[in-house]
């Protein structure tokens, strides 16, 4: 792909562009999944709270987990807005998701790494899943226009390890925080333009980064604004997560070519007072509401943003089934995995449940496992078993909503052989009918 320059949006090629938009949403720290939806089913809910007898959601009562109609799960209630999404059909979720028992790492930097990589079981691989995604996109597929202006943001501190090795990305906390503000240039717009022309002098990797700090700062200078609402009904916060999404959402409408946006929700490394409103209840409220005060403020600013738009949250890993003596959980395997949007086939439950009964060993329970008599636990050393590899579930985003071929999806995720479509995306096909000419078919 040739660098990126300054140039009008109508300069973007005349063949079919895919116009998919990715919101990938990385909660680090591991969430308590388990605490978000809350088994119910079969004798899940009494094993769970067995093992979690102050930290557990009960299943009446007050405070009690919000049922999900035909499925043996219920939300806590503190996450209803997601499960009014849920309910509408926007939101899908997956279980027992993440990186395959067998080569996990309870390590918060080496399970971020083979996630974000997308390398489970290597964490020096040199790029970054999402990296490889743009390269697929742009180089392979050739479903992304010549010219970008923005292709990618990452509304993070510092460039995630799923960038790595992509010089497109424009990687700040905040835009506010993006400023040439090197001698007077910060103030003097006429050295701003004339920077242009000092970078279309050469084509390096240093011009490349010039030129979309550039494109960056003109678009922010010009077009953003720091006291962005909403177009829908739903506030968002003065909280971190709300700020992220709102900016998303602003970019989204500027309508700059971004296609892939990244950003972080962190401390959800709970291994004591998770009890305590503002360790847990508190962020995943915040988190909650963002995500919905997102989809209702792009699904209600006509177009089609809220059409092409989807949001992928996941972790690291989630938490031990048991609660710890300090009132927390500690690292754990199985977790969850939230896809939202329109595209999405949500309203239900998807991937394996492995169950939670714990085994005789550990002294949980005493009796033997209702469904089999065996008294081996149905857990990963003492947490969620994973069941569906979280590349799965990325997978078939690629293919259903990206266009991949095999020979694509191979290049992000060297090494991965089990994909198999779930159904949780809805098949994008355009009028050329473009999905059908890389020969599969999902």
């Amino acid at each position: 792909m040739a660098p990126t320059t300054l140039v009008p949006e109508t300069s973007l090629a005349s063949h079919y562009v895919n116009e998919e938009i990715l919101v990938y949403v990385f909660l680090r720290g591991g969430i308590d999944g388990l605490n978000v939806v809350v088994p119910l089913g079969d004798k899940d809910h009494e094993y769970y709270s067995i093992m979690r007898p102050k930290l557990g959601v009960p299943d009446s009562g007050t405070g009690s987990a919000l049922p999900i109609e035909s499925e043996p799960f219920g939300f806590n209630p503190i996450a209803s807005p997601i499960k009014d999404l849920y309910d509408a059909g926007h939101l899908a979720i997956v279980h027992a998701t993440g990186t395959p028992d067998e080569i996990a790492s309870r390590s918060h930097f080496d399970a971020e790494k083979y996630i974000e990589l997308g390398t489970p079981g290597n964490a020096s691989t040199l790029t970054g899943w999402l990296h490889r995604h743009f390269l697929s996109m742009t180089e392979k597929l050739h479903l992304y226009p010549d010219e970008l202006l923005l292709p990618i943001i990452a509304n993070v501190g510092i460039k995630p390890k799923s960038l790595l090795g992509n010089t497109s990305a424009l990687t700040a906390w905040s835009p506010q925080a993006l400023q040439i503000n090197n001698a007077f240039w910060r103030w003097s717009y006429t050295q701003l333009e004339m920077l242009p022309e000092i970078y279309n002098l050469s084509t390096d990797p240093v011009t490349f980064a010039g030129h979309q700090a550039l494109i960056a700062e003109q678009i922010i200078r010009e077009s953003y604004n720091p006291q962005y609402g909403t177009s829908g009904t739903i506030p968002y916060q003065s909280v971190d997560i709300a700020k992220q999404l709102s900016d998303i959402a602003q970019f989204i409408k500027l309508e700059k070519g971004t296609r892939i946006f990244v950003t972080d929700y962190g401390n959800w490394d709970t291994h004591g007072d998770q009890d305590i409103s503002h360790s847990f209840d508190e962020p995943l409220d915040f988190l909650c509401r963002a995500l919905a005060a997102f989809f209702d403020d792009l699904n209600k600013s006509g177009g089609t943003y809220a059409d092409r738009t989807t949001v992928i949250v996941q972790s690291e890993f989630g938490r031990r089934a048991y609660q710890n003596n300090s009132n927390g959980t500690d690292h754990g395997s199985g977790n969850i995995m939230l896809v939202l949007g329109k595209q999405v086939n949500g309203g239900k439950f998807y991937g394996e449940w492995p169950g939670l009964y714990p085994g005789t060993a550990d002294e949980w329970v005493s009796y033997p496992n209702p469904k089999n008599g065996s008294t081996e636990s149905e857990l990963f050393e003492g947490s969620l078993a994973t069941t569906t590899d979280f590349r799965q579930v990325l997978s078939e985003y690629l293919f259903k909503r990206c266009q991949y071929n095999s020979n694509s999806l191979e290049f992000v995720f060297p090494d991965y052989s089990g994909y198999k479509s779930m159904g949780i995306f809805k098949t994008l096909i355009d009028d050329s009918d473009v999905i059908f000419k890389g020969g599969f078919e999902t």
